[in-house]
Protein backbone atom coordinates (compact mmCIF):
# COMPACT_ATOMS: atom_id res chain seq x y z
CA UNK A 1 0.00 0.00 0.00
CA UNK A 2 1.21 3.66 -0.83
CA UNK A 3 1.19 4.47 3.01
CA UNK A 4 3.08 1.07 4.44
CA UNK A 5 7.00 1.60 5.41
CA UNK A 6 8.37 -0.41 2.66
CA UNK A 7 6.67 2.16 0.24
CA UNK A 8 7.99 4.80 1.44
CA UNK A 9 11.36 3.48 2.02
CA UNK A 10 11.03 2.76 -1.40
CA UNK A 11 10.11 6.06 -2.53
CA UNK A 12 13.45 7.66 -0.47
CA UNK A 13 15.67 6.40 -3.31
CA UNK A 14 16.30 9.30 -5.96
CA UNK A 15 17.91 8.33 -9.50
CA UNK A 16 19.33 11.87 -11.07
CA UNK A 17 17.05 14.07 -8.58
CA UNK A 18 14.04 12.07 -9.35
CA UNK A 19 12.43 8.81 -7.00
CA UNK A 20 13.13 5.67 -8.12
CA UNK A 21 9.78 4.21 -9.15
CA UNK A 22 8.60 1.47 -6.65
CA UNK A 23 8.70 -2.44 -8.00
CA UNK A 24 8.79 -5.24 -6.04
CA UNK A 25 12.56 -5.89 -6.32
CA UNK A 26 12.86 -2.04 -5.25
CA UNK A 27 10.83 -2.71 -1.65
CA UNK A 28 12.96 -5.86 -1.00
CA UNK A 29 15.82 -3.72 -1.38
CA UNK A 30 14.37 -1.14 0.82
CA UNK A 31 13.48 -4.03 3.64
CA UNK A 32 17.03 -4.64 3.15
CA UNK A 33 18.49 -1.45 3.63
CA UNK A 34 16.31 -1.43 6.60
CA UNK A 35 17.31 -4.23 7.77
CA UNK A 36 21.18 -3.27 7.76
CA UNK A 37 20.37 0.21 9.55
CA UNK A 38 19.08 -1.49 12.27
CA UNK A 39 21.75 -3.74 12.54
CA UNK A 40 23.96 -1.59 13.89
CA UNK A 41 22.50 -1.27 17.07
CA UNK A 42 21.42 -5.24 17.23
CA UNK A 43 21.86 -8.55 15.13
CA UNK A 44 19.71 -8.90 12.48
CA UNK A 45 17.21 -12.06 13.01
CA UNK A 46 18.61 -14.55 10.98
CA UNK A 47 15.72 -15.73 9.93
CA UNK A 48 13.92 -12.72 8.81
CA UNK A 49 17.10 -12.22 6.74
CA UNK A 50 16.98 -15.80 5.56
CA UNK A 51 13.35 -15.13 4.01
CA UNK A 52 14.48 -11.72 2.94
CA UNK A 53 17.13 -12.47 0.95
CA UNK A 54 15.10 -15.81 -0.23
CA UNK A 55 12.94 -13.30 -1.18
CA UNK A 56 14.94 -10.95 -3.37
CA UNK A 57 16.29 -14.01 -4.58
CA UNK A 58 12.88 -14.95 -6.62
CA UNK A 59 12.76 -10.77 -7.14
CA UNK A 60 15.63 -10.97 -9.42
CA UNK A 61 14.01 -13.89 -11.49
CA UNK A 62 11.12 -11.60 -12.32
CA UNK A 63 12.61 -8.16 -12.60
CA UNK A 64 13.93 -6.22 -15.76
CA UNK A 65 17.78 -5.34 -16.31
CA UNK A 66 16.28 -1.96 -16.03
CA UNK A 67 14.56 -2.55 -12.63
CA UNK A 68 17.63 -4.15 -11.47
CA UNK A 69 20.10 -1.19 -12.19
CA UNK A 70 17.94 1.11 -10.87
CA UNK A 71 18.63 -0.54 -7.65
CA UNK A 72 21.68 -2.38 -8.06
CA UNK A 73 24.22 -0.54 -6.06
CA UNK A 74 22.23 0.46 -3.33
CA UNK A 75 21.56 -3.49 -3.18
CA UNK A 76 25.11 -4.29 -3.66
CA UNK A 77 25.80 -1.78 -0.90
CA UNK A 78 23.22 -3.33 1.14
CA UNK A 79 24.39 -7.09 0.68
CA UNK A 80 27.72 -5.96 2.15
CA UNK A 81 27.05 -4.62 5.01
CA UNK A 82 24.62 -7.68 6.01
CA UNK A 83 28.53 -9.77 5.45
CA UNK A 84 30.26 -7.88 7.18
CA UNK A 85 27.87 -7.30 10.29
CA UNK A 86 28.55 -10.86 10.49
CA UNK A 87 25.51 -12.73 9.25
CA UNK A 88 25.33 -16.81 9.87
CA UNK A 89 26.34 -19.23 7.52
CA UNK A 90 23.44 -20.12 5.50
CA UNK A 91 22.10 -15.91 5.21
CA UNK A 92 25.91 -15.71 4.04
CA UNK A 93 25.62 -18.40 1.08
CA UNK A 94 22.39 -16.30 0.38
CA UNK A 95 23.66 -12.96 0.28
CA UNK A 96 26.63 -14.22 -1.68
CA UNK A 97 24.48 -15.78 -4.29
CA UNK A 98 22.72 -12.81 -4.41
CA UNK A 99 26.01 -10.17 -5.17
CA UNK A 100 26.63 -12.46 -8.06
CA UNK A 101 23.08 -12.88 -9.43
CA UNK A 102 22.58 -8.30 -9.38
CA UNK A 103 25.78 -8.00 -10.92
CA UNK A 104 24.82 -10.93 -13.45
CA UNK A 105 21.50 -9.33 -14.36
CA UNK A 106 22.15 -6.01 -13.74
CA UNK A 107 25.64 -3.81 -14.77
CA UNK A 108 28.21 -5.90 -15.44
CA UNK A 109 30.75 -3.38 -14.90
CA UNK A 110 29.89 -3.53 -10.93
CA UNK A 111 32.13 -6.57 -10.75
CA UNK A 112 35.28 -4.22 -10.42
CA UNK A 113 34.30 -1.82 -7.64
CA UNK A 114 32.77 -4.89 -6.32
CA UNK A 115 35.58 -7.11 -6.08
CA UNK A 116 37.85 -4.14 -5.10
CA UNK A 117 35.74 -3.04 -2.22
CA UNK A 118 35.32 -6.75 -0.52
CA UNK A 119 39.10 -6.95 -1.00
CA UNK A 120 39.78 -3.55 0.53
CA UNK A 121 37.65 -4.71 3.56
CA UNK A 122 39.45 -7.79 3.59
CA UNK A 123 42.86 -6.62 3.59
CA UNK A 124 42.32 -3.46 6.42
CA UNK A 125 40.20 -4.93 9.09
CA UNK A 126 42.59 -6.23 11.59
CA UNK A 127 40.85 -8.93 14.07
CA UNK A 128 37.00 -8.68 12.60
CA UNK A 129 34.85 -10.98 13.88
CA UNK A 130 35.37 -14.32 12.32
CA UNK A 131 32.09 -14.35 10.90
CA UNK A 132 32.33 -11.09 9.28
CA UNK A 133 35.66 -12.64 7.30
CA UNK A 134 33.83 -15.55 6.66
CA UNK A 135 30.82 -13.73 5.12
CA UNK A 136 33.14 -11.25 2.96
CA UNK A 137 35.06 -14.50 1.99
CA UNK A 138 32.38 -15.86 0.67
CA UNK A 139 30.74 -13.35 -1.45
CA UNK A 140 34.25 -12.64 -3.37
CA UNK A 141 34.72 -16.29 -3.59
CA UNK A 142 30.96 -16.05 -5.62
CA UNK A 143 32.24 -13.01 -7.54
CA UNK A 144 35.22 -15.24 -8.77
CA UNK A 145 33.54 -17.75 -9.47
CA UNK A 146 31.13 -15.69 -11.55
CA UNK A 147 33.28 -13.30 -13.26
CA UNK A 148 36.86 -14.86 -12.26
CA UNK A 149 38.23 -13.88 -15.55
CA UNK A 150 37.98 -10.24 -15.51
CA UNK A 151 39.87 -9.75 -12.41
CA UNK A 152 42.70 -11.74 -12.86
CA UNK A 153 44.66 -8.18 -11.52
CA UNK A 154 43.29 -9.02 -8.52
CA UNK A 155 44.49 -12.51 -7.80
CA UNK A 156 47.70 -11.91 -6.20
CA UNK A 157 45.76 -9.87 -3.22
CA UNK A 158 43.47 -12.34 -2.97
CA UNK A 159 45.94 -14.85 -2.45
CA UNK A 160 47.82 -12.37 0.34
CA UNK A 161 43.82 -12.35 1.81
CA UNK A 162 43.67 -16.22 1.95
CA UNK A 163 46.93 -16.29 3.68
CA UNK A 164 45.78 -13.72 6.03
CA UNK A 165 42.76 -16.01 7.00
CA UNK A 166 44.30 -19.37 7.43
CA UNK A 167 45.80 -17.47 10.86
CA UNK A 168 42.62 -17.48 12.09
CA UNK A 169 41.56 -19.86 14.51
CA UNK A 170 38.18 -20.91 13.56
CA UNK A 171 37.94 -23.63 11.74
CA UNK A 172 35.16 -21.98 9.11
CA UNK A 173 37.25 -18.46 8.95
CA UNK A 174 39.86 -20.81 7.44
CA UNK A 175 37.95 -23.37 5.54
CA UNK A 176 36.16 -20.30 3.89
CA UNK A 177 39.24 -18.86 2.78
CA UNK A 178 40.24 -22.07 0.96
CA UNK A 179 37.33 -21.93 -0.41
CA UNK A 180 37.48 -18.44 -1.54
CA UNK A 181 40.87 -19.21 -2.97
CA UNK A 182 39.15 -22.42 -5.33
CA UNK A 183 36.91 -19.98 -6.64
CA UNK A 184 39.71 -17.73 -7.36
CA UNK A 185 41.49 -20.57 -8.96
CA UNK A 186 39.15 -21.87 -11.12
CA UNK A 187 37.22 -18.60 -11.93
CA UNK A 188 40.08 -17.11 -13.56
CA UNK A 189 40.91 -20.04 -15.59
CA UNK A 190 44.89 -19.99 -15.04
CA UNK A 191 44.69 -16.33 -16.61
CA UNK A 192 46.46 -14.40 -13.88
CA UNK A 193 50.22 -14.34 -13.06
CA UNK A 194 52.35 -16.87 -12.45
CA UNK A 195 53.28 -15.38 -8.92
CA UNK A 196 49.93 -15.20 -7.62
CA UNK A 197 49.74 -18.91 -8.78
CA UNK A 198 52.56 -19.89 -6.69
CA UNK A 199 51.83 -17.67 -3.54
CA UNK A 200 48.14 -19.68 -3.48
CA UNK A 201 50.14 -23.35 -4.19
CA UNK A 202 52.24 -22.14 -0.79
CA UNK A 203 49.42 -21.39 1.27
CA UNK A 204 47.46 -24.11 0.53
CA UNK A 205 50.89 -26.56 1.43
CA UNK A 206 52.15 -24.58 4.00
CA UNK A 207 49.35 -25.12 6.45
CA UNK A 208 45.85 -26.25 4.39
CA UNK A 209 46.73 -29.85 3.60
CA UNK A 210 47.78 -30.25 7.48
CA UNK A 211 45.39 -28.66 9.14
CA UNK A 212 43.99 -29.74 12.54
CA UNK A 213 40.31 -29.05 11.20
CA UNK A 214 38.85 -31.87 8.79
CA UNK A 215 37.24 -29.24 6.93
CA UNK A 216 40.01 -27.53 6.51
CA UNK A 217 41.92 -30.45 4.59
CA UNK A 218 39.00 -31.35 2.47
CA UNK A 219 39.13 -27.60 1.25
CA UNK A 220 41.93 -27.67 0.69
CA UNK A 221 42.23 -30.93 -0.93
CA UNK A 222 39.47 -28.92 -3.30
CA UNK A 223 42.33 -26.38 -4.30
CA UNK A 224 44.69 -28.76 -5.41
CA UNK A 225 42.00 -30.31 -7.43
CA UNK A 226 41.30 -26.95 -8.78
CA UNK A 227 44.80 -26.31 -9.47
CA UNK A 228 44.92 -29.35 -11.77
CA UNK A 229 41.92 -28.83 -13.58
CA UNK A 230 43.26 -25.36 -14.41
CA UNK A 231 46.74 -26.96 -16.11
CA UNK A 232 48.58 -25.92 -12.70
CA UNK A 233 49.32 -22.53 -13.86
CA UNK A 234 52.85 -21.41 -12.28
CA UNK A 235 53.86 -24.74 -11.27
CA UNK A 236 56.68 -26.92 -12.12
CA UNK A 237 57.15 -30.85 -11.93
CA UNK A 238 58.55 -30.36 -8.83
CA UNK A 239 55.42 -28.98 -7.39
CA UNK A 240 53.19 -31.34 -8.75
CA UNK A 241 55.06 -34.10 -7.05
CA UNK A 242 54.89 -32.06 -4.17
CA UNK A 243 51.40 -32.49 -4.25
CA UNK A 244 51.21 -36.27 -5.23
CA UNK A 245 53.20 -36.70 -2.36
CA UNK A 246 50.87 -34.90 0.09
CA UNK A 247 47.53 -36.33 -1.67
CA UNK A 248 48.86 -39.93 -1.22
CA UNK A 249 49.36 -38.92 2.24
CA UNK A 250 45.88 -37.79 2.47
CA UNK A 251 44.71 -40.76 1.36
CA UNK A 252 45.82 -42.58 5.03
CA UNK A 253 43.75 -39.71 6.71
CA UNK A 254 41.35 -41.13 9.20
CA UNK A 255 38.35 -39.19 7.93
CA UNK A 256 36.61 -40.51 4.68
CA UNK A 257 35.88 -36.87 3.30
CA UNK A 258 39.18 -35.89 3.72
CA UNK A 259 40.09 -39.41 2.17
CA UNK A 260 37.88 -38.54 -0.84
CA UNK A 261 38.54 -35.40 -1.47
CA UNK A 262 42.29 -36.06 -1.55
CA UNK A 263 41.47 -39.29 -4.12
CA UNK A 264 40.10 -36.99 -6.58
CA UNK A 265 42.72 -34.37 -6.28
CA UNK A 266 45.61 -37.26 -6.74
CA UNK A 267 43.35 -38.17 -10.10
CA UNK A 268 43.13 -34.88 -11.57
CA UNK A 269 47.08 -33.78 -10.93
CA UNK A 270 48.18 -37.46 -11.97
CA UNK A 271 45.93 -36.76 -15.50
CA UNK A 272 47.54 -33.34 -15.79
CA UNK A 273 51.13 -34.71 -15.04
CA UNK A 274 51.17 -36.87 -17.87
CA UNK A 275 49.92 -34.66 -20.40
CA UNK A 276 52.23 -31.61 -21.00
CA UNK A 277 50.11 -30.45 -23.58
CA UNK A 278 47.23 -29.38 -20.63
CA UNK A 279 49.96 -27.94 -18.56
CA UNK A 280 49.77 -23.68 -18.43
Amino acid sequence: APSSPTFRMAKRGVAGGEPIPLSRFGALVAQLESVVASARQKPPDALLCFDLLSELSSALDEAPKDTIQLWQRKCEDALQSLLVFGACRPVRRLASSAMGRIIQKGDAISVYSRASTLQGWLVDVKRADPMACAGAAQCLGEIYHLFGRKITAGLIETSNIVGKLMKYHEDFVRQDALLLLENALEGSGGGGSGAAYLEAFRIIMRGGISDKSYIVRVAAARCLKAFANIGGPGLGMAELDTSMSCCVKGLEDNVSAVRDSFAEALGAILALAVNPDAQR
